[in-house]
This record gives C-alpha cells, structure tokens and sequence, in this order.
C-alpha cells in the first residue's frame, strides 16, 4: 500500500441499526456490512441492490463479495446506493465548503456532511475508532489486508442536508406553513425540499407547479407542493440574490412523515446504477415494473401508477422522467411502495429546449408512442396487458378531459399552454380518448 494511506471509516445506521461501514481509502470506496445485518433474515430494507427480501441465498452471495459492484468503487466515487445520495451542482458546493480539511470535499466527506438528515432514513456518522472491528479495518480498505493508521472524519455540518439531483435546491424545516421556512438546525429534519428559481425568472416553478398538477388531475399520485414566496426562506440575501419578488416550489418531502423518517431509494440506487447513469433504455424501466409487480405491498396499483405516470410524461412533454425520479418507499421497514411521483415538468415548453439535445431525442420517441408501444412493453416485463392499457386509456382520458381548462386555471406559463395543448391534439398517444 502506498506510505501516507490513511483510510476513513463512517458507520451506516437504519432505523437504529448498525447495516454496516463505508470506507475508503486511496480512492477506493467498500461498504462493509455489520455481521448482525448480514445474518438477519429480517432486516430493515437499505436497498434492494444490496438485499433482496425472501431470497437470502442472493442478499448472501452480495453481501459475502467485497468486491461487488453495489459494494464497492473505484476513482473516489462511492458505490451507487451511496453515490444516489449526493447532490449536485449548488447544493453540493455548499456542502463542500462545510469542510473545514481539503480531503473532507470529496465524496466521502460531502456525504458526512449531511449524514444526520440524509434521503431516506439512512443516518451517517464518522465511526468511532476504538470500537472498529479489526474484519472493517481490513476488509475495508483492501478487501482483506493490511491495517493503517486511520483518518478522523469531520461529522455532519450542523442544519446540512441532502437531496440528490442538478436543480438547485434547499432542503428545508417549515417553521409555520406559508409564511417561514427555515434551514433545519438544533436537530430538527428537514421536512420540505425547495425548488429554486433562476436569477429573475421563475417560469420553471410555475411550469413543475402546474405540471404536478396536470399529472394528479390525470390520475398519477403526486407529492404536494405550492408555489411560495421566495422571500419566505429564512436564508439571508437569498432572495435579493435571485430576486425578490419570485417564488420557490415548496415539495413536501415524502420521506418524512409525523411518525419520523421513511426509508426510500430511487431507481439509479435499486438498480445498481450510478447517477451518471440515469437516463437509461426499456430494460431498467422493465426492471423496475417487475419489481414492483413482485414486491411492492400495494401490488398492481403500483404497476398501474407506473404507466399512467410514463402516459402523463409523454403528453405533458416531460423528457426528464429518469430513474431518478421514480423512488421506492420502505414504510414497513422491508417491502417497497411506489413512492408519490415528483420532478413533473413540461420540459418541452422550457425556453432554449431545442438546445436540449438528450431530451429532444427523448421526446422525439414520445411522439411517436401509440398504445402498441405500451403493450410491447408489458409483454416485455410480463405484466398483464390489460393492466398496463387499462391504466394509459384512463390516464389520456383524465387528461383530454380535466387539462384544457386547469390550463386556464391554474397560473401557467403561456409557453407551457401552448405545448400542452398542442400535444393534446397531435399526438398519436392522445387519439387513444376519442376511440
């Protein structure tokens, strides 16, 4: 091993039990499980990449390899249930200059920054070193060798939170509804995510606003958010800097709930996928549906969901619906639900979107669909067609019935009017209503 490697170790806590150690070291990033976790048949659900529930002969051959790909990663990124819970861009620079030690600003370090109020009920935390197992001083770092000395991470950053994806965000305690939201400090959770607006433009709030909408109106179970007052997040110069009079998109935080934290994960994290990747082909979405068909507790309305979501994305022009925005609840500790849809936006009303050359292309596919493309695709996840068109038919016709006049109704932008309307009346999907 290389002189000066000094290897980090945090411990993974779900619903107050130890899952296990993430470490890393010269770049190399393990999770190493707690043998209770490993050799309990119940387990509470981290994720379904790592185990599955009723088949201990897999969760065992995962959790046994140090070397799998849900435990482990190369180049200082961290194995990709782990990865899904960073953020990105403005939240993640803030998070970053939480640091006070230069080599706290990777990935490591940013995610025990926000290790006390994480996506999920995952808690995260700098292990104690007296009480590290010899097994994760080992098999952490190298799969099996040498012991080092050991660095001491910074712990959570006090009011730091994440939540995953670009958009610039704030993760957020609501002081009193409507009139003061504040960063969550003194050990309070973060209970509502707030989706900020560009510098003096908030068109995009009020097109994922209407958007959610629409797709409730359609039948799709949504997250409840509202526009709010920019002005109303207890962050100073905030506001001045993007604009006084503008508003966020105050998101209820499915996740949290009065009883505490709700586990989740998200689709790029059950899969085994990395951020990076999550725009992907027919096969991760059929993937999903499978699973849920098989495991989720609400059984087929989740399924149903799922295809009147993906009917709703194409006629809304919503060409970012990505696995990331699809999540998996874990309410009873094992089974996932799907979760409440979110990140609903008419992405082909957005100004500039002719530039937006991987959405373009997406939606290019959107406007050929026809009810053939979503029975091809029940076949192909071995879902019952009937189910699968049931739910697109009642999803176009909620749609062609209830859109045109919240269109007028509700305060959208008149871009996003235009294109809504538009795909009501072209598209081949749309026709489905006056069969």
């Amino acid at each position: 091993m290389p002189d000066g490697l000094r290897p980090r170790y945090l411990t993974v806590h779900l619903h107050n039990m130890l899952c296990g150690y993430l470490c890393e070291a010269g770049r190399t990033t393990r999770f190493v499980p707690g043998e209770a976790f490993r050799g309990d048949a119940g387990r509470p659900t981290l994720s379904l990449s790592l185990t599955l529930p009723g088949n201990e002969a897999l969760t065992a051959t995962i959790l046994a390899n140090p070397f799998h790909p849900a435990l482990y990663n190369t180049h200082g990124e961290l194995p990709p249930y782990f990865a899904g819970l960073l953020p990105e861009g403005e939240l993640r620079r803030r998070l970053e200059a939480t640091r006070h030690h230069p080599d706290d600003r990777d990935d490591f370090g940013v995610l025990a920054a926000a290790g006390e109020d994480l996506p999920g009920a995952l808690i995260v935390r700098p292990a104690d070193i007296d009480t590290l197992p010899d097994t994760v001083r080992t098999v952490g770092v190298t799969g099996g060798a040498d012991n080092l000395e050991i660095a001491v991470v910074e712990g959570a950053t006090e009011g730091a939170a994440s939540v995953s994806g670009v958009q610039n965000k704030l993760a957020l305690s609501t002081a009193h509804a409507g009139k003061r939201y504040t960063m969550p400090t003194h050990g309070r959770l973060s209970d509502l995510i707030a989706k900020l607006p560009a510098r003096n433009d908030d068109s995009q709030i009020f097109n994922e606003y209407v958007s959610m909408q629409l797709a409730q109106a359609a039948g799709v179970a949504v997250a409840p958010c509202k526009p709010q007052p920019l002005a109303t997040i207890d962050v100073p110069g905030l506001a001045e800097a993007l604009g006084a009079d503008l508003h966020f998109l105050a998101v209820d935080r499915f996740d949290r709930e009065p009883g505490g934290r709700v586990h989740a994960e998200d689709g790029c994290q059950v899969l085994t996928r990395m951020p990076s990747r999550k725009y992907a082909g027919n096969d991760a979405y059929v993937a999903i549906v499978r699973l849920l068909e098989r495991l989720s507790v609400r059984g087929i309305e989740d399924v149903r969901q799922f295809f009147m979501r993906q009917a709703v994305n194409t006629l809304i022009g919503n060409s970012d619906a990505h696995l990331k925005n699809f999540s998996f609840l874990y309410r009873n500790g094992t089974m996932p639900e799907l979760s409440p849809a979110y990140d609903i936006v008419s992405v082909a009303a957005l100004s500039g979107f002719a530039a937006f050359g991987q959405n373009v292309a997406i939606d290019g596919l959107q406007r050929k669909q026809t009810l053939e493309t979503y029975r091809d695709f029940a076949r192909e996840a071995k879902i019952a067609e009937r189910i699968a068109l049931a739910a697109v038919k009642d999803a176009v016709s909620l749609a062609r019935e209830r859109w045109p006049a919240l269109l007028d109704t509700l305060p959208t932008p008149p871009a996003m009017r235009t294109v809504v309307l538009e795909r009501l009346e072209t598209l081949p999907l749309a026709r489905l209503a006056r069969r």
